[in-house]
């Protein structure tokens, strides 16, 4: 019979824990999503740097950038991408260091793409990194590494030249030739061993593809192995192809690789683009390219399209590159348009750019925004930026930013910036919330967030809190917090919550927290529950 009973408490208790449970995942659920979307805009963030250290060719600080991504954020949409460039930035830091290092650093390169190749197999950077693992693998043999010939035992490649079209020969090691179509991956390849002739006679054949009727693939490929020339052709065919080529990608292309030419033809021939087209997505990519240049023309056209652009798209993004600058003035309009907004997004992307700034006026806006704003999700995205600041001061902001605010979403996001402080002001502020606010959610939160800390005198204060609440859920949640802590001594408390609490549900809530601990104490005290 002791048995029966036994076991129909067990279950009952599993279905109470269930429940309880249930309700703790919801609010795990929202925590990991937020911690999700912060790394996603971390790691955006991180790989765009990167790529504008590409563009002003700073192999190694884009190399270190490109590293933090593949060490820090494994599970990241740009970890293919930050592979490919990796060993690109590799490839071309390598061109100028001793023999020893270029060696060390093309076999880092040739690993990265490796691993592009075979983990990321559908990634759209494979085809390019299959073309630069040749050109690498023939740097390596060129210098006596006999292993790497097997890249390039079957790859021996021609081109020629026909009006407006590419033609291909491919020779294997068995002295058969073949023509192969325009829009094989081998005439990538073939592209890519121009590089091996010389300039004056690569660059007319280059340009004629190009300019030409090829395939646009063909072409794109063409005008990434021109872009390593230095050749003075070179600019004016930038110029036309990102302001009259009908192909897109071609465009884009060319309107990429002008963001890393200096000459004042190129920022212009930029903004001619940028006022010619009306292609949001091109819009976006010649925003960027403008960023990459640092003279007063460049910022003054950012700023024109953040303030007066229709394209929401194109002046997140001018806000975005405005936001990474350090230009006198800056800041002052980004204060200037979000004051003049009203759409949610460029708020939410103006409070990022504002938020990357150290000055006190930055602060001061923030905090005018979490304390002013109409738009709730701006005050929320203000008061995030606020709780990521370690000054000191901070902490008093987030406290006097809680005790002005009756929203609840703000009370809640104010309590996770006040818990980064690990002092006595803000653990103090978290126990007055938990023991007197009159919103039980932030009650709630608090005590979660008292949990996190795992010292015995938090155990001592959760457990003096529980027993001067008679509020079910601020009980259940005490139970949880103390329940984190696994030490001998929160399970010492909950037996003894457990033996004066008389809630039959919370009872049994307690009896399966402290039956999943092997400690004596628990043991002798589920045997007293057994035989009653």
């Amino acid at each position: 019979m002791k048995n029966i009973k036994s076991i129909s408490l067990f279950l009952v208790l599993m279905l109470v824990l269930g429940a309880f449970l249930f309700s703790q995942q919801k609010e795990k659920d929202r925590v990991a999503y937020e911690k999700a979307r912060q790394t996603y805009e971390k790691t955006r963030e991180i790989y765009e740097k990167a790529k504008q250290y590409i563009y002003s060719k700073e192999w190694e600080k884009a190399i270190e950038k490109l590293n933090e991504i593949i060490e820090k954020y494994q599970k990241s949409d740009y970890l293919d991408d930050s592979l490919y460039w990796l060993a690109y930035s590799k490839y071309k830091l390598a061109l100028d260091l001793n023999l020893d290092l270029q060696l060390r650093i093309q076999k880092q390169a040739l690993e990265s793409l490796n691993r592009l190749i075979d983990e990321y197999s559908k990634s759209t950077w494979v085809d390019d990194a299959k073309i630069l693992r040749i050109n690498l693998a023939k740097d390596l043999y060129k210098k006596g590494l006999a292993e790497y010939k097997t890249y390039i035992d079957n790859v021996i490649v021609d081109v020629e030249v026909e009006g407006d079209t590419a033609h291909v020969t491919i020779v294997t090691e068995k002295d058969t030739v073949e023509k192969v179509d325009p829009e094989t991956e081998v005439k990538l390849v073939a592209l890519n061993a121009l590089l091996n002739m010389d300039e004056e006679e690569a660059f007319p054949i280059l340009e004629k593809i190009v300019r030409g009727k090829a395939d646009p693939k063909l072409r794109e490929r063409a005008l990434l192995i021109l872009c390593q020339s230095d050749h003075p052709k070179f600019l004016p065919l930038l110029v036309h192809l990102a302001t009259k080529d009908p192909d897109k990608k071609v465009r884009e292309g060319a309107i990429m690789w002008l963001g890393t030419r200096k000459e004042e033809q190129a920022l212009d021939a930029l903004i001619k683009a940028y006022d010619t087209t009306t292609d949001s997505k091109l819009k976006e990519r010649i925003v960027l390219s403008i960023s990459q240049n640092k003279n007063k023309k460049a910022l003054n056209k950012l700023m024109d399209i953040a303030k007066n652009d229709k394209d929401m798209k194109a002046r997140e993004r001018a806000i975005l590159m405005i936001g990474m600058r350090k230009e006198a003035g800056i800041l002052d309009t980004l204060i200037q348009v979000y004051n003049s907004t009203s759409d949610p997004k460029l708020k939410e992307r103006l409070i990022l750019a504002i938020g990357q700034s150290k000055d006190k006026k930055a602060r001061n806006k923030l905090l005018d925004i979490a304390k002013n704003d109409k738009d709730m999700k701006a005050r929320e995205r203000a008061i995030l930026w606020l709780g990521m600041s370690k000054e000191k001061e901070m902490l008093d902001i987030c406290i006097q930013l809680y005790d002005s605010t009756t929203d609840l979403k703000h009370k809640e996001r104010l309590i996770l910036n006040i818990a980064q402080f690990k002092d006595k002001k803000a653990r103090d502020k978290l126990i007055d919330i938990a023991k007197n606010d009159k919103d039980m959610k932030a009650r709630e939160r608090a005590i979660l967030m008292l949990g996190d800390a795992k010292d015995d005198e938090m155990l001592d204060i959760l457990s003096d809190m529980y027993s001067k609440t008679d509020d079910i859920k601020i009980k259940q949640r005490i139970i949880f917090s103390i329940g984190e802590n696994k030490s001998d001594k929160a399970i010492h408390i909950l037996i003894e919550i457990a033996r004066k609490e008389e809630d039959a549900k919370l009872k049994k809530h307690l009896v399966s927290l402290i039956s999943q601990s092997k400690n004596e104490e628990a043991i002798k005290f589920l045997k007293e529950i057994i035989e009653k």
